[in-house]
């Protein structure tokens, strides 16, 4: 056997030119070989791994959830080939799963340039907009998709998550028709563009569609709060409370509506509201104004000590927090919260303000005035921060300096008693 082989290998060396018999020589040359054609193989393979190939790739890994996988996927996908348009409307996709939220739209905008009519991702572009706090290009979008003709609908479902529902969210299939959903998204649009009255013409429409979606009722309620009309409103209110026993956000708002004087009926109602939804960070803030009001310093700290564990990033919540720490004399807990907004916020002019005040009651008077003079930098027109400044400047003994802030905040509509500008102003 080996001797045959042996003559199979002489015979190949003498076909390919050697002219002396080497087995050794042979089978290294047949290894070499081998290598050679395996090596080919798998070149060949991996010529045929296509732009499509890559994509199909994609959309197992995105059906499993493997977000990270699917992406680079689609990465290799359209450096293969750039015009693959469906694949940035699945990236799209994908980093939206991913958080990457510009990202997405950056794929969104190259999908809708050739397809612009295409709702499933024009709703899509909308609902990123809307969350980037686009409001002005997201409302474009929604419009435009009330516009579209009817039909060409895919049966992709999307989710919509209203603040304050714990995470409860929505479902909507783009296979039914959407429209009452583009008319609450445009309305929840000009709420924030406070725009009220066409916000409640956009609820309007939406609960004509859609009377069984109590959110639209949630969010017509609060354009009507905000025009004034309270007794509408509260009507709103109370059918989200029919809809939905346990509705805290229903309940938080019929506490607003209460009356804009501390009572026990509008606590109660904020109570009721924080029992349905202890998450809420709002209601505590909101029972702690409340209760700062009434003169109950301790119930009010205890509520935003709640608000902010709940929502750490709010400035306001520690602006307020900071009064009534400073209001309970507690001058390094306040400045520790107005410093936390400065941080936070550091153009909130009313941060500086409220530093700049507390220094002033530690006779600390250059700090204060640097505060006021930041506030000012800000918001030029802060009247408040010019009357405060004066009063800094003139303990100080810097009567010129003093007088010319009083005389700048009295111009911005500031009440300066004569007795005050008769000292300051000699």
């Amino acid at each position: 056997m080996v001797s045959k082989f042996s003559g199979i290998v002489n015979t190949w060396l003498t076909v390919f030119g050697f002219g002396y018999k080497s087995p050794i020589l042979g089978m290294a040359l047949i290894r070499v070989t081998v290598v050679f054609l395996l090596l080919s193989s798998k070149l060949l393979a991996q010529e045929k791994r296509t732009a499509q190939y890559y994509f199909d790739k994609a959309e197992s890994a995105y059906t499993a959830r493997s977000y990270k996988t699917a992406l680079a996927h689609l990465n290799e996908c359209l450096r293969l080939e750039p015009y693959f348009m469906q694949a940035y409307f699945s990236r799209a996709q994908v980093r939206e799963a991913l958080g990457d939220k510009q990202g997405a739209l950056t794929d969104y905008n190259i999908y809708l340039e050739t397809n612009p009519e295409n709702k499933e991702a024009l709703f899509s572009r909308a609902v990123s907009r809307f969350e980037y706090n686009q409001w002005a290009i997201a409302k474009e979008d929604f419009i435009k998709l009330l516009q579209l003709p009817a039909g060409g609908e895919t049966n992709t479902i999307f989710f919509q998550t209203q603040k304050g529902d714990d995470g409860a969210s929505r479902a909507f299939s783009a296979a039914n028709n959407l429209r009452s959903l583009y008319f609450d998204y445009l309305g929840q649009i000009e709420l924030k563009l406070k725009n009220y009255a066409q916000a409640k013409v956009c609820f309007d429409s939406a609960i004509q569609l859609a009377p069984e979606q109590l959110n639209f009722y949630l969010g017509r309620g609060l354009a009507l709060q905000q025009v004034g009309d309270s007794v509408q409103a509260r009507a709103d209110f109370k059918k989200v409370l029919q809809l939905d026993a346990d509705n805290s956000l229903a309940r938080h708002n019929l506490a607003l509506l209460g009356t804009n004087q501390p009572s026990a009926e509008t606590e109660q109602l904020l109570t009721e509201a924080i029992a349905a939804n202890p998450k809420l960070p709002y209601s505590y803030a909101e029972r702690g104004l409340l209760r700062l009001n009434s003169g109950n310093t301790k119930g009010a700290l205890s509520d935003y000590n709640e608000a902010i564990n709940l929502e750490p990033d709010n400035y306001e919540y520690f602006l307020n927090r900071g009064l009534i720490k400073e209001r309970a004399n507690d001058y390094t807990g306040a400045l520790a919260d107005y410093q936390k907004v400065i941080t936070l916020k550091p153009e909130y002019e009313k941060g500086w303000l409220s530093h700049g005040n507390v220094m002033v009651k530690l006779n600390k008077y250059k700090e204060a005035i640097e505060d006021y003079s930041a506030a000012i930098t800000y918001y030029p027109d802060y009247g408040l921060a010019y009357y405060n400044r004066a009063q800094a400047w003139h303990r100080l003994g810097k009567l010129v300096e003093a007088c010319n802030d009083l005389k700048k905040a009295k111009g911005l509509g500031i009440t300066v008693l004569g007795k005050v500008e008769g000292v300051i102003c000699k």
